[in-house]
């Protein structure tokens, strides 16, 4: 599985918890692109849409906060898997787009096996479709 692995594109505005969220899953064996912010996290699924299985995205992300990425993915790349990670907890409207995208939400702080599973999870599930 570790050299077949997609892509995990990790987007976090937070310098040193990218950093930890982009170790962690390295040390699994994932190969991972890390974006400070919302617009870098797009410009990176348009660029390598086929490679990218996952997304690790801050639910408050600049610039303009994760619904902006969701809705990219949305109209452009639908079949990628979102997990959105927040220190509270998610609004109606970000709630609802992540359960149309099958995704899943971490609560942050959130311990590191946590986010290896549900990565696991949602790459998983996309390759039984």
């Amino acid at each position: 599985m570790l050299a077949a692995s997609p892509r995990v594109l990790v987007a976090e505005d937070e310098s040193q918890l990218l950093r930890v969220l982009v170790r962690v899953l390295e040390k699994q064996g994932y190969a991972v692109v890390s974006a400070a912010d919302g617009n870098t996290a797009i410009d990176a699924l348009r660029k390598t849409p086929s490679e990218i299985g996952a997304v690790v995205l801050d639910a408050a992300i600049g610039p303009d906060g994760a619904g902006a990425v969701l809705e990219v993915l949305a109209a452009e790349q639908p079949q990628i898997r979102v997990i959105l990670t927040s220190g509270a907890q998610l609004s109606d409207s970000l709630r609802s787009r992540l359960l149309a995208n099958h995704g899943r939400f971490l609560l942050k702080p959130f311990p590191p096996s946590a986010l290896i599973e549900a990565v696991e999870h949602l790459l998983d599930d996309g390759s039984a479709e």
